[in-house]
């Protein structure tokens, strides 16, 4: 039994041994070299997009920065009513930080805000614009209010009213900012 196992373990090292041997002997030559940027085959929309950077044109950063027409948002096409979407910014910025902010989906969410001399309350605001026309069920506002009790803060509820008067107070200065531009 022994002398089978001391044979059977010879032959398999000799063939690990032999077989690498065996394969770094081949006729065929390879060449490792570095693909180049210039080597590189793109599909065509790739390659429209890289003569774009190449050029160092048409980023985002560089299209509102860049003056050359008179309306420096020109190119920037929003899908949702500007003067609502400025109004909403302007109102919830200017009281509270901000967590998110999509001008694509048209949606604001502020970052969670202690009320006023109440550190044991805050609120949270989120804000949909769904419409491109200036209408005033083009926005949806929710307002999110949590008091704290026992460490941990609880969901409470708030006053409808208090929606219904942050929308209006949108629409109004929408109302305001699409009078003045025309």
């Amino acid at each position: 039994m022994y002398t089978i196992f001391k044979n059977s373990f010879q032959k398999i090292t000799l063939i690990s041994l032999i077989i690498p041997f065996l394969c770094s002997c081949s006729s065929i030559k390879t060449e490792t070299k570095r693909a180049d940027m210039e080597d590189i085959i793109y599909l065509p929309s790739q390659q429209s997009e890289r003569e774009i950077s190449r050029r160092g044109g048409n980023s985002l950063i560089k299209n509102l920065f860049n003056n050359k027409s008179n309306n420096a948002s020109e190119g920037i096409k929003l899908s949702i009513n500007q003067y609502l979407w400025q109004a909403s910014l302007d109102i919830i910025s200017s009281t509270m930080p901000l967590a998110s902010v999509d001008s694509a989906s048209g949606i604001i969410i502020s970052d969670w805000y202690n009320i006023k001399g109440k550190q044991d309350e805050r609120i949270k605001i989120s804000i949909l614009i769904n419409s491109q026309e200036l209408r005033a069920d083009g926005i949806k506002v929710s307002i999110f209010k949590q008091v704290l009790r026992a460490n941990s803060w609880n969901n409470a509820n708030i006053n409808p009213k208090i929606i219904t008067k942050l929308e209006r107070k949108i629409i109004q200065k929408a109302g305001v900012l699409a009078n003045t531009s025309n």
